[in-house]
């Protein structure tokens, strides 16, 4: 009969070629029978891992705790770093709480004190490289971190680590606005984790999620698809589950540019439903995307349901700044531009200036409202920010937001010329780049321009192409801002373009047009509308400003208006 010590070893072993072939469900059993013979730090160690790869968050939490006071009894103190680096993961990943996360590397960094190199400081350090990114948005930080693993790698001859290192780099390199050295790094090292070389499936997960994060950062997404294309390869299987739902949230990313929303909605909802059961903490990005699909599609309330719940716990650890980011855009969108302004601007201030490739989205929007608000100087000013940060990185999406942004300044201040080269610009790149939305964005700043400029038929071509893309994506919104300019353009002559288009008034202010035509008072207005007088005196203000008109006649002009551009029906 076999001794209770061979059995218990036997048990170890098969576990652990278990694991190697991603066989999760009969690694716990191997290793639980093993715990039933004699329970160890290793054997609880490894249980936790195949616990893990199962989402079972109680066994892993439960075995790690107890293997870390077991090699703490044993005075392993080398063991111990190794468990508390886990779950200190385990608590930012599954809980969001990163306070607890912080002590459970703190109490490593302690641990690891006093040893000799092991590759333990180097998951330490690619560890708290992670953190430097994600959550202090610290990319010098993570760069120190990121060369002290490849350093302490190389010096154990241990290339998983070495590429994890690698990758840390890559992307705090990018993150500073450095492409030309950090997305080779990212490239190098993802090519590693798909070919195999890389032999730890955790350290593949997290190299090939800092390539595409990086690559939806900087609009890099030719290079994202062909990354999320054998990412997605070899983790649809079901195999890897978690990887493929951080896949699926990143490749959702590069369906929504390309106008494929159905599908992207699809993999948002799975993939995000998924993290919230079994990761939480990572889900915040999921739920964000979502709630602009849904803004970009004229779906409000969803859009703020979803934003409401990504900033709460466990979300908000990582949600927080980019809802405000998603808020600020909704803002604009809804026509209140000071919020949107206002939202902008402290979603920049929470974002560090060394982390210069997570500026461009909130530069735009900030442009645009401050735009909107006549503040013409300070539009100019963040529109040159994000220039510099465009020419920085060198990718044709962020030239074509710049594009757009400078024709919408030139729209404003006039110079007709310049803001159809601008839109012509951008709407090449954004065509070329496969991006719909940002397509039929440009075709309908440069209709505008054209019209201005007396070319009335290229400007309604280009009007008509950009209410095709609109309704390709099932815009209803952009779709009716479109076709009301379309009415302007063939309505209007040229010489009166100067006038503000329908698309620059706000959906409420389109409605109380169509109220102060219909001769209605204002607080008439405000009992149909279901708001208060003073919402709709402010509203009414905003619209007079547009028109650039005041005094009595006012209102008859704004009236006038609103015939003449086709937003009442004639009788």
């Amino acid at each position: 009969m076999e001794s209770a010590q061979v059995i218990f070893a036997d048990k170890l072993k098969e576990g652990q070629n278990a694991l190697n072939k991603t066989d999760w469900e009969t690694a716990k059993n191997c290793f639980e029978s093993a715990l039933q013979i004699r329970e160890t730090p290793e054997a609880l160690e490894y249980l936790a891992l195949a616990a893990w790869w199962l989402d079972d968050e109680e066994a892993t939490f439960r075995c790690r705790e107890k293997a870390f006071n077991l090699y703490r009894q044993q005075n392993n103190p080398r063991g111990a770093a190794r468990v508390a680096i886990s779950l200190s993961y385990d608590y930012f990943s599954f809980r969001g709480e990163s306070a607890i996360a912080s002590g459970w590397s703190r109490r490593a960094h302690r641990l690891l004190k006093n040893l000799n190199t092991v590759p333990e400081h180097g998951l330490l350090a690619s560890w708290d490289g992670n953190i430097a990114i994600e959550v202090d948005h610290d990319p010098e930080k993570a760069l120190k971190l990121g060369k002290e693993a490849v350093k302490i790698a190389k010096k154990l001859q241990d290339f998983d680590l070495e590429m994890m290192g690698l990758a840390l780099q890559g992307l705090a390199l990018v993150f500073e606005g450095n492409l030309n050295e950090g997305m080779p790094l990212l490239d190098e090292a993802a090519t590693a984790a798909m070919t195999g070389e890389i032999s730890d499936l955790e350290t593949s997960i997290n190299v090939c999620c800092y390539l595409i994060a990086a690559c939806e950062w900087v609009r890099d997404y030719s290079r994202a698809v062909q990354w999320c294309f054998h990412v997605k390869n070899r983790t649809g299987d079901g195999t890897f589950p978690l990887m493929f739902s951080f896949c699926q949230i990143h490749y959702a990313g590069v369906l929504m540019w390309n106008g494929n929303w159905d599908e992207a909605e699809t993999l948002l909802k799975k993939a995000s439903n998924n993290l919230i059961e079994s990761r939480p903490a990572h889900a915040a990005e999921g739920l964000v995307k979502l709630a602009r699909l849904y803004r970009c599609r004229g779906e409000y309330d969803k859009t703020v349901d979803l934003l409401n719940r990504a900033e709460q716990k466990p979300f908000r650890m990582l949600g927080a700044n980019i809802v405000l980011l998603e808020k600020s855009a909704l803002a604009f969108d809804k026509g209140e531009y000071e919020t949107a302004a206002e939202l902008a601007e402290r979603y920049l201030r929470n974002t560090p200036d060394k982390c210069r490739l997570m500026h461009p989205d909130g530069l735009e929007i900030l442009a645009l409202s401050l735009l909107s608000l006549n503040r013409f100087e300070d539009a100019e000013a963040a529109s040159l920010k994000l220039r510099e940060i465009a020419e920085m990185a060198g990718t044709e999406p962020l030239a074509a937001s710049t594009h757009y942004v400078e024709g919408m300044i030139s729209l404003e201040r006039n110079k007709n010329e310049q803001a159809r080269k601008d839109f012509e610009r951008s709407a090449d790149l954004c065509s070329k780049n496969k991006n719909p939305w940002n397509t039929a964005r440009s075709r309908t700043g440069l209709a505008q321009a054209l019209h201005r400029l007396g070319k009335t038929s290229t400007a309604l071509q280009e009007a008509e192409t950009a209410l095709r893309l609109y309704e390709e994506l099932k815009a209803g919104l952009k779709q009716e801002q479109v076709k009301s300019i379309l009415k302007q353009i063939k309505n209007l002559p040229a010489n009166h373009a100067d006038q503000p288009s329908p698309d620059a008034f706000t959906g409420r202010e389109i409605q109380i047009l169509k109220e102060l035509s219909d001769g209605k008072s204002n607080s008439k207005i405000a009992s149909d509308l279901y708001i208060s007088i003073r919402t709709v005196e402010r509203h009414i203000s905003n619209i007079y400003g547009k028109l650039g008109i005041s005094g009595k006649a006012a209102r008859t002009k704004a009236t006038a208006f609103a015939h003449r551009n086709g937003l009442v029906e004639e009788d």
